[in-house]
């Protein structure tokens, strides 16, 4: 006589549910915050993650064969399987690698190609789960979510006219600011990099927590969390977003020169930093 099929008990299907919401809380934050500023957090979250993508694959090695924990099911989908396996894995390695990168900074790019790739594998394992769960109407019902997260994983190509565009608005706020303005300087840029104030005695300069080597990585004063090189031509992610530009222009010109810098000052440093 064959055993009993194992019959889960709701508290296992609430188990599964609490864990998405812990994961996707987890890579959320982590997602939002991967920034300087906010880096504590980015850090908090990433080990949010790891430990429960941890919790996860322990409860699945001692689950039993029918529980909603195991990762394999003998009635599971095996296309739900794919999804959940790829899913797991891509995440832990993205948390993984994040934690590695701050003490090995050439592992930043792996890590962000690994968070992007999960957040792929993340978009098809709900369209996986919809399809077999709720069929092509709740399909129909995500399909501006999926595309919601197709566009967060599609990286910016258009650096460079993005930073022209950039240079060419401090250009015209800076000829409104002053009548004689001729262009922007990269000796000047530079002059302003290395210069040294006394408003903020932990960060006296640019070069405080970037170092004198721009193309070089840094080290934030405060935090201690290592910085992708400034310079355009060794990170060339650098100054492609105007919003998030003027933040940093807004924050670090008080917190290090103790006003707002000019639209001069702005494209000069700019300037100093893309032909560096």
């Amino acid at each position: 006589m064959s055993a009993a099929p194992y019959k889960p008990s709701r508290w296992e299907f609430q188990g599964v549910r609490l864990w998405h919401a812990a994961l996707l809380g987890g890579f959320v934050i982590a997602w939002v915050t991967g920034d300087e500023d906010t880096y504590a957090m980015h850090l908090f979250a990433g080990w949010w993650v790891a430990a429960v993508v941890t919790l996860r694959l322990v409860a699945a090695l001692l689950a039993p064969a029918g529980s909603p924990l195991a990762l394999k099911r003998p009635n599971r989908n095996q296309m739900l399987t794919v999804s959940i396996l790829s899913t797991l894995a891509l995440t832990v390695l993205a948390a993984f690698s994040g934690i590695a990168a701050d003490v090995a900074p050439f592992l930043e790019d792996p890590h962000e190609a690994l968070a992007v790739m999960s957040l792929w594998a993340i978009g098809l394992h709900v369209l996986v789960a919809v399809i077999v769960f709720k069929g092509r109407q709740w399909l129909r019902r995500m399909s501006a979510a999926l595309v919601l997260v197709a566009l967060a994983a599609v990286p910016a190509w258009a650096a460079e006219p993005a930073r022209d565009a950039i240079l060419a608005t401090y250009a015209a706020q800076a000829k409104q600011q002053d009548a004689g303005f001729a262009g922007f300087s990269a000796a000047r840029g530079e002059a302003l990099y290395r210069s040294r104030h006394t408003v903020n005695p932990e960060i006296a300069s640019c070069s405080t927590c970037h170092t004198d080597d721009p193309t070089k990585p840094g080290r934030h004063a405060k935090t201690g969390r290592v910085i992708e090189p400034v310079a355009v031509s060794a990170n060339p992610k650098r100054f492609i977003e105007a919003d998030k530009v003027e933040e940093r222009f807004m924050r670090d010109c008080k917190s290090i020169f103790g006003r707002v810098c000019t639209a001069t000052e702005k494209g000069d440093y700019l300037t100093f930093l893309i032909n560096r």
